[in-house]
């Protein structure tokens, strides 16, 4: 948690100095830009502004020079170079302030103002200069007389001279200053950028280590955590294993799965085991979590039976299948008791329903019997007498079928589970109830909405024993409604349908529901709606218990005026011969 918090600030002081050495790297080479351009002005100043200067004295010099050799002794060529000296000189004086370098001499002193009046002057000397006759005896005087009025121009192309030269000295000297310094501050903010990101190395390095750490301390705590696990999951009273869903090999299994198949993980005992749970989970063994309910053969003649789940989980980095199974063979020897408990309450019940329909056959036959000898007396109705013994016959069989039923009602179940017809399975706990509901003055009515081959996985007496429960709450819910009032209409409907890849019973009657409080808690152990002297509160539960074993769901829902029971089962595999359901 410390180190979590500490990565933060690390990570933004990281990012600062990234910044920072990133905007010096930039201002030095700014700098270095600026003072190269800044060298370069300053010799461009230098090389323009003196030497423009510079040019127009040297111009005004030669014309001097030529004026004084022309007082001496004129001559007509003398006087012809003497006004093209003139003519350059005058060319020269707007360049001091109408150009590139003029104007940068404007910025030292103000050529224009100095120069501009002095133009007109030296005009007019040019065009005395160009009349002058080199015969002429006055010439010479003539020529001292005109260098004087050039003097005030001399003096003022002197003061540019002078000012640019000042000036210059100045740009050379800033120049020296500049070629000494400019090393300096780059050179610091090369060492501030090392130093930076020797920082930046410093603390990507200390975020490594503390990454590198806190890597080290979950592989630790990982291995810790699955060491706890182990221990936890070999101390756990179930089988739990791990298998590789690709190849069915174990890959790890606890103490009580050792006891159960073997302790030798190469051995095919396992291979039978582990097919023997894929077979009993069926499509939720493909699934990401599944129930299953299995028997699983563990000696010739000694059955397990096993429930728990199936799932997918990664293990040892691996995506396996996690086996988890309780031994639930006392808790389904318990079950098949309270089972066989209530169904001796139910026959109990039902004696005096039995022994009214077996009462009725009996008189039949003994009428049958009566009105055979009568007829054989005279020896003659052959005819009618084989129909009256046909009668008895059927009468006969009659009996024997509802003896059937008691006994097979009565009939201990066994754990070994098989395919069944559902829809006969139904019919047969349909005709055991009949004559209640007929007493009770209950329609019954079923909706047949699939064939009799249709099978399921199950144990049948069971299933059965379910259905006559569900059919004997009905029965029992209309006598609680009508209790203290006058017999209403008793209808309950029972529909058989498919839907996808399951088959749906749904018994509905109109005995006005369950309440809203009891309906989530219906299905629980001891909660009934009767009163004590008529239920225990097991048979919902172990209703639901059956259903379950056959991956089945059991569900209770309020419709119009009465309940609806609705179970749900999946089609019976096609392949049969199995340890396990």
């Amino acid at each position: 948690m410390i180190l979590s918090h500490n990565r933060r600030p690390i990570g933004l002081l990281k990012l600062g100095l990234v910044i920072t050495s990133v905007a010096l790297f930039l201002a030095t080479g700014m700098l270095y830009v600026s003072q190269t351009r800044q060298q370069g002005l300053l010799t461009a100043t230098i090389r323009s502004s003196g030497w423009v200067a510079y040019q127009a004295q040297l111009e005004f010099v030669k014309t001097e020079a030529e004026f004084a050799k022309l007082s001496l002794v004129p001559t007509r060529d003398g006087l012809r170079e003497l006004v093209l000296r003139l003519e350059i000189l005058r060319s020269r004086l707007p360049v001091l302030y109408d150009s590139d370098e003029g104007r940068v001499l404007s910025g030292i002193v103000d050529t224009k103002d100095l120069t501009q009046p002095l133009e007109a002057t030296l005009d007019s000397v040019i065009d005395e200069v160009g009349a002058l006759d080199a015969e002429d005896g006055e010439t010479a005087s003539r020529l001292r007389s005109i260098d004087t009025r050039l003097t005030p121009l001399g003096q003022v192309l002197q003061r540019i001279l002078l000012e640019s030269v000042a000036y210059n000295q100045e740009i050379f000297r800033r120049e020296r200053a500049l070629a000494e310094t400019p090393g300096v501050v780059p050179l610091v903010l090369l060492f501030i950028c090392g130093g930076c990101l020797a920082l930046v190395l410093y603390l990507q390095g200390r975020r490594d280590r503390l990454r590198l750490g806190e890597i080290l301390e979950a592989q630790n705590a990982i291995r810790a955590m699955e060491s706890n696990l182990r221990a936890v999951i070999q101390a756990v009273p179930a089988c739990v294993a791990v298998i590789e869903p690709e190849s069915g090999r174990v890959s790890f299994f606890n103490s009580t799965a050792a006891s159960l198949v073997s302790a030798d993980p190469a051995d095919p005992a396992w291979l039978h085991f582990v097919q023997a749970v894929h077979e009993a989970a069926g499509e939720a063994g493909r699934t990401k979590w599944g129930m299953l309910s299995m028997a699983y053969l563990r000696s010739p003649g000694q059955f397990v039976s096993l429930r728990g789940t199936i799932c997918d989980v990664l293990w040892e980095r691996r995506h396996q299948q996690l086996i988890v199974l309780a031994d639930t063979t006392q808790v389904r020897s318990a079950e098949l008791q309270v089972m066989q408990a209530a169904k001796l309450a139910t026959l109990g019940e039902m004696a005096t329903a039995i022994a009214h329909e077996l009462n009725q056959p009996l008189a039949v036959i003994k009428m049958a019997v009566a009105n055979a000898r009568r007829l054989l007396e005279p020896m003659s109705g052959g005819e009618a007498v084989l129909a009256k013994l046909e009668r008895i016959s059927s009468q006969v069989d009659r009996a024997k079928r509802i003896t059937d039923q008691v006994r097979r009602y009565g009939r201990m179940p066994s754990e070994q589970l098989l395919p069944f017809s559902l829809r006969h399975a139904v019919e047969l706990a349909v005709s055991f109830v009949a004559e209640q509901y007929r007493a009770a003055n209950i329609r019954l009515t079923i909706e047949p909405g699939f064939p009799m081959e249709v099978l399921v996985f199950g144990e049948q007496t069971m299933f059965e024993q379910v259905m006559v429960n569900l059919l004997i709450n009905a029965r029992d819910a209309f006598e609680a409604r009508d209790a203290g009032a006058g017999p209403a209409s008793r209808e309950v409907t029972l529909s058989l349908g498919c839907v996808a890849e399951q088959v749906v019973i749904s018994i509905q009657d109109n005995a006005g529901g369950v309440s809203e409080e009891m309906l989530p808690r219906l299905f629980e152990p001891f909660s009934t709606t009767k009163s004590t002297d008529k239920g225990t509160g097991l048979g919902l539960s172990l209703a639901r218990s059956v259903v379950r074993d056959m991956n089945g769901t059991i569900s209770v829902e309020n419709v119009g005026a009465g309940a609806r029971f609705i179970i749900a089962l999946p089609f019976s595999p096609p392949v049969l011969g199995r340890n396990a359901a």
